[in-house]
C-alpha cells in the first residue's frame, strides 16, 4: 500500500500529497485525513457564514464575529465572555473582546453589567433582526437540502459527538505538549 492520498477524495489537492506513515494505521486514511477534512469544513463554514451575512447586513464581519453574534443570540439569554470563549474553544480573550466591541459599534450587541464577572452581552433589536434573518437564510439554503436525507442527519449528529470528543483529546494533548516544553 502506498502512502498517497486518493486524489478522488480531495479533488482540490495535489495528487501527490503523502500521509504520515503513523496515520496509515488508522481507518479511512487516518488522523491527518480527518484533520484536513475538519480544516476544509471550517473554511467552508466561514465562507458560508460570510455569504449568508452579506445577504442580511452590510456590516463587514469575520466568520469568528458572525459566530459570536449567533451564539449571543442563542439560548434566549445574555452571555459572558467566558461562556463565549468556552463555546468556541477559544483562549484569545483580547480578540474576543475586540470582536464584541466591533459588534457593539455596529449596533448589533449591547453590554450589560460591570466588573470581571458581571459583564454580559446580548443582541440589540438590530442584532436580533440580523440573527433571525441569518437563521432564515440558513433554513432556506442549507437545512432544506437535508430534508429527506435522514441518514445524513444521523451521521451529522454522530460526527458532532465525535468532534466534541476529538476537541477534548486535542486539549489534553496540548496540555501534555505544553508540560513537556516547560520541563
Amino acid at each position: 500500500m502506498d502512502n498517497k492520498v486518493d486524489p478522488s477524495l480531495f479533488p482540490h489537492l495535489a495528487a501527490g500529497l503523502a500521509l504520515d506513515p503513523v496515520d496509515e494505521a488508522l481507518p479511512g486514511g487516518g488522523l491527518q485525513r480527518l484533520e484536513l477534512a475538519i480544516q476544509r469544513a471550517s473554511e467552508g463554514l466561514t465562507r458560508w457564514q460570510a455569504g449568508c451575512f452579506e445577504q442580511v447586513s452590510n456590516v463587514p464581519l469575520t466568520g469568528a464575529e458572525i459566530t459570536l453574534l449567533l451564539l449571543i443570540g442563542s439560548g434566549g439569554r445574555a452571555k459572558t465572555i467566558k461562556e463565549l470563549a468556552r463555546s468556541t474553544n477559544r483562549i484569545d480573550i483580547p480578540n474576543i473582546q475586540y470582536s464584541l466591541r466591533k459588534l457593539a459599534s455596529a449596533g448589533l450587541t449591547s453590554k450589560q453589567g460591570a466588573g470581571r464577572s458581571g459583564v454580559t452581552y446580548s443582541l440589540t433589536a438590530d442584532g436580533e433582526q440580523v440573527s433571525q434573518q441569518m437563521r432564515g437564510v440558513r433554513q432556506r439554503l442549507l437545512v432544506q437540502m437535508l430534508d429527506g436525507r435522514s441518514e445524513l442527519a444521523r451521521q451529522l449528529d454522530r460526527a458532532a459527538e465525535s468532534l466534541e470528543e476529538l476537541a477534548e483529546l486535542y486539549s489534553t494533548a496540548t496540555r501534555l505538549a505544553e508540560a513537556k516544553s516547560e520541563a
